[in-house]
């Protein structure tokens, strides 16, 4: 729909309706009659649209699907105007049941996405018959919903020890991994542990290898999805913590891919295979091109739910 279009692009570029309404030189009145579609804007109109917006006159007035031009969605903008309207069905809201159900389950929770969407939109359990529920499952899946809330506030900001030593606190909180004397939350691991059957950097060495790694991504001079899969790699390999560095890890290359206004990627319960294959081949210099390949199929995965959301307004 046209007027859904305008309004899209409109916030996208910042822009009020009444800074559109002073160069079309129309009343804002006019303007959001455009977006709720009781108002055509004439041809002319289209056409400064069409400039102020950056895009051909054949794409504002197309409405296929497929030329929803993803590229020029800001989606952290989109994601953090619907956290603040509170309205289910939207792309925010399904964005938490998708992620915190997938990551949850590539580490091993036996909660359903059923039962994801049910806590998240009740706070309460949907419980199966003859069914025993690790209530640090639960635990975990109302964490993820913080700490993708609390991440949202932080996306655009600088990528540090501190945030990411915070994400962690926020995903273990309350859990019984919190009450063991040797577990840290929301900070550096104590005991030495490895994934996949590699060695991962020692517990002393790691505030070390963790500087290393921030360095080298603030010196990078362009961030795109290689160097966000890239670090996620190295920081898998360094695993800060005791436990909870898939998730952490994921967090912060969605944060990332926010930041650098790169559609974000959430790795499905489904490809967790690919995934850890990808991993271990990245981290042992054999291959580099699985990881990358599983992340940007997963990256086109959530492209899809961004249009379904966004042209089902």
């Amino acid at each position: 729909m046209l007027g859904d279009k305008i309004k899209l692009y409109r916030e996208n570029k910042k822009m009020t309706q009444s800074e559109i309404a002073n160069i079309l030189d129309v009343s804002p009145a006019t303007v959001s009659k455009y977006e709720s579609g009781t108002l055509e804007p004439n041809i002319e109109a289209i056409k400064r649209l069409a400039e102020l917006f950056e895009i051909s006159i054949d794409e504002l007035l197309n409405d296929e699907e497929e030329k929803l031009d993803i590229s020029k969605i800001n989606v952290l903008d989109i994601l953090r105007e619907q956290k603040e309207m509170k309205l289910k069905g939207n792309l925010y809201h399904n964005t938490q049941i998708i992620f915190a159900y997938n990551t949850n389950h590539i580490e091993g929770s036996k909660l359903t996405e059923d039962q994801t969407r049910y806590i998240y939109e009740t706070n309460t359990l949907l419980a199966e018959k003859d069914s025993i529920t690790d209530l640090d499952d639960v635990l975990e899946t109302a964490n993820h919903f913080k700490l993708v809330d609390y991440m949202l506030s932080i996306a655009d900001k600088k990528l540090t020890e501190k945030i990411i030593k915070e994400f962690h606190k926020i995903l273990k909180e309350g859990t019984s991994d919190s009450r063991k004397d040797w577990f840290v939350v929301g900070d550096y691991k104590k005991l030495a542990n490895e994934v996949g059957g590699l060695k991962t950097t020692e517990p002393k060495n790691v505030e070390r290898d963790m500087k290393k790694l921030l360095e080298w991504y603030e010196t990078l001079n362009k961030i795109t999805i290689n160097e966000i899969i890239e670090f996620h790699a190295k920081f898998e390999k360094i695993h800060p913590f005791q436990d909870g560095n898939g998730r952490v890890g994921r967090i912060i290359a969605f944060k990332e891919c926010l930041k650098n206004n790169i559609v974000p990627f959430i790795i499905l319960d489904k490809d967790k295979l690919f995934y850890y294959r990808g991993l271990n081949q990245y981290q042992t210099n054999k291959e580099k091109g699985y990881l990358k390949d599983t992340c940007l199929n997963a990256q086109d995965q959530y492209k899809s739910i961004i249009k379904q959301f966004l042209n089902n307004k």
